[in-house]
């Protein structure tokens, strides 16, 4: 995974559109605004390399746990990181060999190639998380799952909810709605807390930030860094839920896409921010956007 944005606690930085910037509300620190004084979890975060995981790393550190990153790429921040790739299990299992909580962020993310993309990284490498879980006896994985997941309904509709079920517009969605269902095997099956957080749209860089707005139904998915490390704060924290799915966006004015109601009643998760409230990006660390696939078959 290597894709995303800088800013645990953002501060106001000026986009490179003229007119828009990304603000945080100044004067809070991450620990007083996210959650109470708890005891410090051991928590592995695959993906730590990439834009989500960038985030929840530092946002996490701050909060007093112990966090690990684990990605292919270099570490972006200070603090123990391992350097590795999840078909390599026996590596993974070392990783997480003292942790009590793995942050599963690690992916392709987005349109790839289904054989050679896809299927090793975000199915078979999600499975290898869950069964270093149940080999190593991790209480939690938090999976980052994606709002792709229904990306085959109507994105004009006024609101879309779990009711809907998994519904994936291409193989992407697919790819994080076999996740899920991995996740609930391995709850029902071997008693694993496993959280899945339908992520909304987490803008990585300026220039993905300029399309948002132009992007249909755009400015209604965002998720802002700051609603999303509020989110995994409050996941990490959470006692006694054996199994969830929730759909994980920002307040966007009221006008949301998704029913986040089912993250504020288990988690407490209350989403503050409207586009293009609650982010920022470094000109120093550029987490690049997607390629976006244009077809769903693989090159011919």
């Amino acid at each position: 995974m290597g894709g995303g944005l800088h800013a645990s606690c953002p501060r106001e930085v000026q986009s490179s559109r003229s007119g828009m910037a990304a603000t945080s509300r100044s004067g809070e620190s991450c620990r007083s605004r996210y959650a109470p004084e708890m005891e410090g979890k051991r928590i592995l975060v695959t993906g730590a390399a990439g834009a989500v995981g960038h985030t929840v790393t530092q946002g996490l550190r701050e909060q007093g746990h112990f966090v690990r990153g684990y990605d292919l790429n270099a570490a972006t921040l200070p603090g123990e990181h391992w350097v590795g790739d999840l078909s390599d299990v026996q590596s993974l299992r070392r990783a997480a060999s003292d942790v009590d909580t793995i942050v599963h962020l690690a992916a392709v993310p987005d349109r790839d190639n289904f054989v050679e993309q896809l299927v090793p990284h975000n199915i078979v490498g999600t499975q290898r998380v869950l069964e270093v879980a149940r080999l190593n006896g991790v209480k939690r994985v938090i999976y980052g799952s994606s709002c792709r997941v229904v990306g085959g309904v109507d994105w004009q509709q006024e609101k879309i909810s779990l009711d809907t079920g998994l519904v994936p517009g291409d193989h992407y969605g697919v790819s994080k709605a076999t996740g899920e269902i991995l996740g609930r095997m391995y709850a029902d099956r071997f008693g694993i807390s496993v959280i899945c957080a339908r992520l909304g749209w987490f803008v990585r860089n300026t220039e993905e930030a300029s399309r948002v707005e132009s992007v249909l139904s755009g400015v209604r998915i965002y998720l802002s860094h700051d609603d999303a490390l509020q989110f995994f704060v409050k996941a990490v924290a959470a006692e006694r839920v054996p199994f969830a799915t929730v759909f994980v966006a920002s307040k966007n004015g009221g006008r949301g896409l998704f029913d986040v109601e089912p993250a504020r009643r288990l988690f407490g998760f209350e989403p503050r921010d409207t586009w293009p409230e609650g982010s920022s990006w470094s000109s120093e660390l550029r987490f690049p956007s997607p390629r976006h696939g244009a077809s769903l078959l693989p090159p011919g």
